[in-house]
Formats: structure tokens, C-alpha cells, sequence
């Protein structure tokens, strides 16, 4: 089959993990499909100014980079007011040269909804890697707590203005209401996910967890202890909990991969048993994750499926995760033991004496990670999806 994926950002140009999960799969699929990889080098711009080099792809396929003559620009306006001529021309330019039997649009708020709209005769696919079809937040993260209320003006506009999140008026408008009718199936990348969005979309969902494929084995080197945070140090990762739960354990140690806007907080606040590390690059990150006792997700918003975590699990690395969105979901093949209500502190500290890296033989998690999240298994479902 001819598919399109259509996504924002795409590796290296991008900021966070979906648009690894779209290069994932579209390097999986074109092993017996023709795949092209339609983003924005505009959206990439706006959010980063750093210059990468194009990596090289597994497979055969075509990527296609929208240069748009606005600049950065386009994207701010496909975001706050819909899809642009630029950004809608390009698409159905590129939809009628090549006839795909299937368009699968991913991250696309910086491409706007307008895309969302069928050009021809093919399967419109929707993976709902945040909440941003229910969401101008896209994180259904208020007051520091999950939202539970429908998404109108009157609830919205308030939640934005406090988020310095510009509000998108296209939401209540009936273009943007067809655009989502025109979707096929939304897949899911949890439970959490397709039960949320099921409150306010009538379409057929269908849970597909992410997918990671089985990493080169790691050596792991004996002598060292540690717990891992890695991921963006940001409020919503409930980092500070953890820094404070590790405060009253000092004989354990916890390593915190990544950056953000946490990180000068995190330096003056830590104890003596919490390290920071800043930004790793994968091989690293790897090394890292194989080594340690557990990955902890203390997460106080709906994670969706946190890639991290799968990461962890292809490497033998057990989990530890609060009870919030899709984390549950990977934690409880594990162990339901691990999973901690994301506000009890002292349940985590539980949690952290007592666990015994033994308990959690490698070759058993790697077997979890092939049953649930492997490769063979996404595509599986996926084949089922866009042959239905």
C-alpha cells in the first residue's frame, strides 16, 4: 500500500518523542509498503535554532519538507486559526500526484486541522498522541490536576489565558467539527487515552501502545545502584516529589537525565544523593536506563504512553510509575505493586525500600516488552486498522 504520514516535526528536526514513534513506524512500514513523511521545517524553526543533520532512515522512504515562504510564521498561523494556503496546497498537491491509500496524520497542530479533511480516496488515520483534538492545551492538565470537564469556551478560555496558551476560536466553528467527521479511526496510543476521548468523540478509537524495537543487548556493570528519572525536567513530571521523596532516603541514589526549566530549581533544592545530568544523546541514555535498579515515572499529569518507559522495558529495566494516564498501563505488566497514587509521597518511598532489583529478572521484562510492545506486535493491529 501507497501510505502518507503527515506529522509537524520529524527526526532530527523535532522536540519531542511522537515524532520518534512517526519515525519508528514509518521506517517499520516501508519494509513492505511505499511510506512518505510529509513536515513542517517552519514548525522546527519556531520551536529550536539549533541546526542537525538529516539522519538516515532503515527502509526506503520519501520525506518531504515544507519550506513555506511566511517563515515561521505559517505555523503560528495553522496553529491559532487552521491550516494556511501554503501548508493546505502543499498537502493536496502532494495527496493528488501520488494517490495514497492511506493518509495517517500524527502531531499536526503546528499544520493545522485543515488536513484533517479528506482530498480523495484513501483512509484517513489520526494517531492521538496528546489530547489535542478535546484540548487547546493539549495536556487536559489544570490546577494541577487532570481536567475533567468539557471542553467550551467558557472552561477553556480562562484555562488558557492562565497557561499563556493562546486560544484557538476554529474549535467552535462547524469547519473544524467536519474535519474530525472526516477521520476513519483514531488510534490510541493507551487505554487512558481511547476512554478519554471517547467522552466527547463518537468515532471508532482503537488502542495500539507504542512501540520500541528490541535494543542491542547492554552490558550491565555490576557495582553501581542508582534509580533514573529521564525526560523533560518540567512541574507536570512530578520531579519535585521525587527530589523530595529521595531527600528522606539518603541511602539511595537518583540520577535525573534531561533538561528543562526545573533544572536550576531541582540544583537548589537536591540532597547529596540526587544527580543531575543534564541532557544524554541515546546511546547514553541507554546505557543509563540498562544499569539502573528502576526508571521512575512520577508523572502528575495524563501521560499518554511515555516511550521512555517502553525504552526501559526493551532494556530489562523495570518501572515504577504513578497512577496517572496511560503509565499504569506499562507498570502493571510488571508488577501492580510498583504503581503509586502521584501525590503520596511517602507510597513511593514505600515503594523505593523495598524494591529488590532481583524481583525482576531481565529476561522476564524483555519478554513483556516483545508481548506488548514490540514492533511485530504494533503492526499486527496496525494491518488490521488500514485494511478495514
Amino acid at each position: 500500500m501507497k501510505i502518507l504520514m503527515t506529522t509537524s516535526f520529524y527526526p532530527p528536526f523535532h522536540i519531542g518523542g511522537d515524532a520518534t514513534n512517526v519515525k519508528l513506524l514509518a521506517e517499520a512500514l516501508s519494509k513492505g509498503h511505499e511510506v512518505h513523511v510529509l513536515h513542517s521545517m517552519d514548525a522546527y524553526n519556531l520551536k529550536k535554532k539549533e541546526r542537525r543533520k538529516v539522519e538516515d532512515s532503515e527502509g526506503i522512504l520519501t520525506v518531504h519538507t515544507m519550506h513555506s515562504p511566511l517563515g515561521r510564521l505559517e505555523p503560528i498561523m495553522n496553529y491559532c486559526i487552521g491550516s494556511r494556503s501554503y501548508t493546505l496546497n502543499f498537502f493536496r498537491r502532494l495527496v493528488e500526484q501520488e494517490g495514497f491509500d492511506v493518509v495517517h496524520h500524527h502531531n499536526i497542530s503546528l499544520l493545522g486541522y485543515g488536513l484533517l479533511r479528506k482530498t480523495g480516496n484513501y483512509k484517513n488515520i489520526y494517531t492521538a498522541h496528546d489530547y489535542w483534538l478535546i484540548c487547546p492545551k493539549y495536556d487536559l492538565f489544570v490546577n494541577k490536576g487532570i481536567c475533567t470537564k468539557r471542553a467550551c469556551i467558557g472552561n477553556c478560555l480562562p484555562c488558557c489565558a492562565a497557561h499563556k496558551k493562546p486560544y484557538q476560536l476554529f474549535r467552535h466553528t462547524s469547519a473544524f467539527n467536519r474535519a474530525i467527521k472526516d477521520i476513519d479511526t483514531i488510534i490510541a496510543p493507551s487505554d487512558f487515552m481511547k476512554a478519554r476521548l471517547s467522552r466527547q468523540l463518537k468515532k471508532r478509537i482503537e488502542t495500539l501502545h507504542y512501540f520500541v524495537p528490541e535494543p542491542a543487548v547492554q552490558e550491565r556493570v555490576d557495582g553501581e545502584e542508582y534509580f533514573i528519572y529521564a525526560g523533560v525536567l518540567e512541574h507536570h513530571k512530578g520531579l519535585m516529589n521525587l527530589v523530595k521523596v529521595f531527600s528522606r532516603l539518603p541511602h539511595l541514589r537518583l540520577f535525573i537525565a534531561g533538561s528543562g526549566s526545573l533544572y536550576s530549581r531541582i540544583k537548589k533544592t537536591k540532597t547529596r544523593n540526587v544527580f543531575l545530568l543534564g541532557w544524554r544523546n541515546h546511546d547514553d541514555l541507554f546505557r543509563l536506563l540498562a544499569n539502573a535498579q528502576a526508571l521512575i515515572m512520577a508523572s502528575i499529569c495524563p501521560e499518554n504512553m511515555p516511550m521512555v518507559a517502553i525504552e526501559a522495558l526493551s532494556l530489562g529495566t523495570p518501572v515504577i510509575g504513578s497512577d496517572k494516564g496511560g503509565i499504569p498501563e506499562i507498570v502493571s505488566k510488571i508488577d501492580k505493586q510498583l504503581i503509586f497514587k502521584s501525590h503520596d509521597l511517602e507510597g513511593l518511598a514505600n515503594i523505593l525500600r523495598s524494591f529488590k532489583r532481583k524481583d525482576y529478572p531481565r529476561s522476564k521484562l524483555r519478554e513483556i516488552h516483545q508481548e506488548y510492545f514490540s514492533p511485530k506486535n504494533y503492526l499486527r493491529g496496525y494491518e488490521k486498522i488500514i485494511t478495514s
